[in-house]
């Protein structure tokens, strides 16, 4: 087991993550950034980042994240038979890659049991100091992905559907009180100590690492109504209130036909108290020994709809909705910020999603997608 410690502080380690960075390169130290200053609240959360990058301006962790894989990657290769999984960070990744590891072994929990699941789903964009590439070319299909880009920087050939991708949203509120406690356990984003109202206006201005949650929710919205068949587009809260209407969904939509038995079988340890004492997915065993500090939270805290309500104020909750609401239903998405409303939305619609969306065509000119042929509210 290594540690943070030794790969960044250690001149041993330093030997396999250094990499010079060009001050004009598609890659930088964000604390380099010449207008970095220009927003205080910004600036001293970058800086809180330990050797914080902007990738083409967007804000990423500087542990783990190679510089040299970040510059290479528009020109990745997408096998048509890999499965992507793309996610704003905490917006169900972990339990959404059980999920899909599952599926892909027939639900035969056996096989996965002793596995770690960042082995089975293996992330895109962080990963070791070398060879991470050579990894992911070397992995046996089908190959399951997660990536936490934004689609205007994934792989160029993904952008172009060149194979199929979930995307999960969740709601803003919920979002913005997991990655803050998040924030506070993950040394790789500096164990963040200020205040929930700084974090929560920083969430608001699209300040944080991996950008604006709405850009990253409109740009794959978009790419799923562009491209119907291919790309999934799917909620937390859908996850949260008919786990096995949502597992029945993804695997048909991966093509792959599961029984009755197998998806109870799944749901059932998929379920949040399955998972959070589960060894494989609650990060409590990986190989980097200081990448999580859990005295105060563990990875994996309450996983529940409605969180939002013991942090946010009265003012930020409207804020909230004064800055989302309106631009969500622009893009056909229903947000549910509670466990009732989820549930009757379920009852009621079969989805909590809209199914019923229009498209662009190669025109850009806006289409009705309501009877593509894949039917979303299976």
């Amino acid at each position: 087991m290594i540690s943070l410690k030794f790969l960044y502080n250690n001149p041993l380690g330093k030997l396999f993550t250094n990499d010079k960075i060009s001050k004009n390169s598609v890659v930088i130290l964000a604390e380099t950034d010449p207008d970095l200053d220009s927003d205080q609240q910004r600036a001293q959360y970058v800086r809180s980042i330990p050797k914080a990058l902007l990738f083409k301006n967007l804000l990423l962790q500087g542990y783990l994240v190679n510089p040299k894989f970040l510059k290479k990657i528009d020109n990745f290769q997408i096998k048509s038979d890999d499965l992507w999984l793309a996610t704003y960070p905490k917006s169900g990744t972990t339990w959404t890659e059980e999920i899909i590891s599952l599926i892909y072994n027939n639900g035969d929990i056996d096989k996965v049991k002793d596995k770690l699941l960042a082995t089975r789903v293996v992330h895109f964009e962080v990963g070791p100091p070398l060879g991470h590439s050579r990894w992911l070319k070397k992995l046996k299909s089908p190959r399951l992905l997660a990536t936490h880009l934004p689609v205007t920087h994934i792989p160029s050939q993904l952008k172009q559907s060149k194979c199929k991708i979930i995307y999960v949203m969740r709601n803003p509120k919920d979002n913005a009180v997991s990655y803050y406690h998040h924030h506070r356990i993950s040394t790789y984003l500096g164990n963040y100590r200020g205040p929930w109202n700084t974090f929560v206006d920083l969430f608001a201005n699209g300040h944080l690492a991996h950008g604006d949650w709405f850009e990253h929710i409109k740009g794959y919205r978009q790419l799923s109504i562009q491209y119907p068949n291919r790309v999934l587009f799917i909620s937390y809260e859908e996850l949260k209130t008919d786990l096995p209407k949502m597992i029945e969904l993804i695997a048909n939509f991966v093509e792959r036909k599961l029984s009755q038995e197998v998806i109870d079988r799944i749901a059932k340890h998929c379920s949040f108290d399955e998972m959070k004492t589960n060894n494989m997915v609650n990060r409590e065993k990986i190989p980097i020994k200081d990448l999580f500090d859990m005295t105060e939270s563990k990875f994996m805290r309450k996983g529940i709809i409605g969180d939002w309500k013991t942090h946010f104020s009265t003012q930020q909750s409207k804020q909230f909705d004064d800055k989302y609401n309106d631009k969500l239903n622009e893009l056909g998405l229903t947000v549910c910020y509670d466990s009732e409303d989820a549930y009757h939305r379920m009852q009621t619609n079969g989805r909590i999603i809209n199914k019923n969306f229009q498209s662009f065509d190669d025109n850009q000119n806006i289409t009705d997608n309501s009877d593509s042929g894949y039917d979303i509210s299976l």
